[in-house]
Parts: structure tokens; C-alpha cells; sequence
């Protein structure tokens, strides 16, 4: 007759096989714990399953933060400083800390001077979004369009594009600093068009549209970009000094 021992080498052994490794380490912690002796079979059931739920929940968002590639991976909307001179207005961050811009398809456009905190914002948004179930990816404009151009010459473009796609938000930095070629700017035409049927878009950038369109080479291009851009967008607007002098 299979004894108690047994009987708990083998559950642990199928949730193993089952993926479950955090259920049946902590099963046996259970079993061996004395002070759980008059723990019922639901109680069990539910310290089990509710450690090994909040254990793929944690990794989950451990995943999704890696996969981000966030330069700045600690931001925290909590920790913005919300100064006159700054101009950063607390109920638009309460208005985006409800993710409603994620599932309104709606972008965020961050427009300020060098070292006013634009990529903490956008990397603060992504935080949050993670924490809520959300992911996200984060480049560097050149970063972005240096990828671009390598998927397309290994003919592996529609794949890049396809995850670009996926993600719940997709986070361009030092948007158009510099003008863009023909090819870059069909790139980003690509990336727009993708990310207006059904994703939203988080633009930092030092420039205006004035200048995004210039950059962009002003013509029709241009045009589709920044309507796909602007057109349902929440805007921020910093001044002020460097945060990097203040610090």
C-alpha cells in the first residue's frame, strides 16, 4: 500500500510534469510544515495555487519589463516631479494612469528641451502598463531604423513589423532629431500604418511638428505620418531646466 510519502512524491512529480514547480514546492512545504496540520483541503488548495498564480504573474512582468528594453528601468509615475516650471500637469498622468489611451487606441506625444524628463514619462507609462497586464517596446529613433533597415536586407522585415505590432505600446525616443532619407521615411510609414489600426504610439521628442514635418521631407509622407501621430494623441508639454543639471 502506497504510503503518505509517496502519495506526495508523486503529486509533486505530475506538477512538475505539468509546469507547476512553484505548486509542488510549496505543497511540500505544506506537508512538512507542522503547524499546517489542520489546514483543510481547500486551504491548501488555495495557498498552492495562489503562489504559483502570483509566481507566473511576477515573472510574467519580469518578462515583459526585459523585453521592453527600458533606458530607464526603475521609472515610477509615483516619482515624477510635478514643478511650476516643468509644466507637467498631474491630471493628464492621472487621465494616462488608467491605461484608457491603451485600449482608446490614442498616442502620447512628450515634447520638451534635452534632459527635461521625456523618457522617464514614457518609461514610467510603460511600468505602469506592466503592472497592468500591458507590455511594451522601447527604442531610440535610430535604434529603431537601423533595425528596420537590417530586417529588411535579411528579409526578415515582415517579422520585426509583425512584432511591433503586437506590442500594447511602442515608444519612440528622440523622435526625428534628424532628417530622414526616402527609405527611412517609408520605414516609419510602415510602423505608423501598423500601429494606427489598433496600438498606440509614445513619441518623445525635442521638436515641433512644424519640424517633424520638414524632417520627414514634407510631402506626402509627412503628412500621413503626423495625422496618424497627432490626430488622437494626449500631449505633454515640459520646460524648465535640465533635470540632469538640477540632480
Amino acid at each position: 500500500m502506497i504510503n503518505n510519502k509517496e502519495r506526495l512524491s508523486n503529486l509533486t512529480r505530475l506538477l512538475r510534469e505539468m509546469k507547476m514547480s512553484v505548486m509542488a514546492d510549496h505543497l511540500s512545504d505544506i506537508y512538512t510544515n507542522q503547524s499546517n496540520q489542520n489546514l483543510s483541503t481547500l486551504d491548501i488548495l488555495e495557498k498552492i495555487i495562489t503562489e504559483e498564480s502570483d509566481t507566473r504573474l511576477r515573472n510574467k512582468k519580469e518578462r515583459y519589463r526585459k523585453a521592453a528594453n527600458l533606458s530607464v528601468i526603475n521609472a515610477r509615475l509615483e516619482n515624477l516631479i510635478y514643478s511650476p516650471k516643468r509644466k507637467l500637469k498631474s491630471e493628464t498622468i492621472e487621465q494616462l494612469s488608467t491605461n484608457d489611451y491603451i485600449l482608446s487606441n490614442n498616442n502620447v506625444i512628450i515634447q520638451g528641451a534635452t534632459g527635461t524628463g521625456k523618457s522617464y514619462i514614457a518609461c514610467a507609462l510603460i511600468n505602469h502598463a506592466i503592472d497592468n497586464g500591458y507590455n511594451g517596446l522601447f527604442f531610440r529613433m535610430t535604434d529603431l531604423l537601423s533595425k528596420l533597415q537590417q530586417a529588411d536586407y535579411n528579409n526578415s522585415l515582415d517579422r520585426l513589423l509583425k512584432k511591433i505590432s503586437r506590442a500594447d505600446i511602442l515608444v519612440i525616443d528622440d523622435f526625428l532629431l534628424t532628417n530622414t532619407t526616402e527609405q527611412e521615411q517609408k520605414y516609419l510609414m510602415e510602423v505608423f500604418e501598423i500601429r494606427s489600426r489598433e496600438k498606440s504610439l509614445i513619441l518623445c521628442s525635442q521638436m515641433t511638428y512644424v519640424e517633424w514635418h520638414k524632417k520627414l521631407g514634407g510631402g506626402a509622407i509627412a503628412d500621413a505620418i503626423l495625422d496618424r501621430a497627432v490626430s488622437k494623441s494626449y500631449k505633454i508639454f515640459l520646460e524648465g531646466e535640465s533635470l540632469r543639471k538640477i540632480k
